[in-house]
């Protein structure tokens, strides 16, 4: 009814007008779809290059880890020899010690016979002047 009452001409332009706007609407669609697509291609090429990124992260991740591993490794392995030089300087030590001690020991005994022996000596020497005396 709507369209009895109006002109020819006008339901032409309107004819006009609304393929117009579908056209122009279809046209935005195309855009935004090439949009899309434009998006989707960067995006999956930020992601090829973050999985990239990532790929290598890993890969020095596990290589410090692995000489973070070999340098404890290492730390243990030296602590290892540091105490088993430690034990052996203290039993070299201990042994020195004892070797000294046991020289000291000699050292006072003889020492101890050394003046034992001189007493005697000068005893002797003491009574063989009274003797030389008495028979002069």
């Amino acid at each position: 009814m709507f369209q009895k009452n109006r002109h020819r001409m006008d339901l032409l332009d309107d004819h006009i007008y609304a393929g117009v706007n579908f056209y122009a609407t279809c046209q935005e669609i195309v855009r935004e779809w090439q949009f899309m697509g434009e998006d989707t291609l960067e995006f999956e090429a930020t992601k090829k290059e973050l999985a990239e990124e990532r790929e290598t992260f890993n890969a020095e991740k596990k290589g410090l880890l692995w000489r973070v591993s070999d340098a404890e490794d290492k730390l243990v392995k030296q602590k290892q020899f540091n105490a088993n030089k430690q034990k052996e300087w203290e039993t070299a030590c201990e042994r020195t010690n004892r070797e000294m001690q046991t020289a000291r020991d000699q050292i006072v005994k003889l020492r101890g016979e050394k003046t034992k022996m001189s007493d005697e000596h000068e005893q002797e020497c003491a009574l063989y002047q009274k003797r030389e005396n008495k028979y002069i």
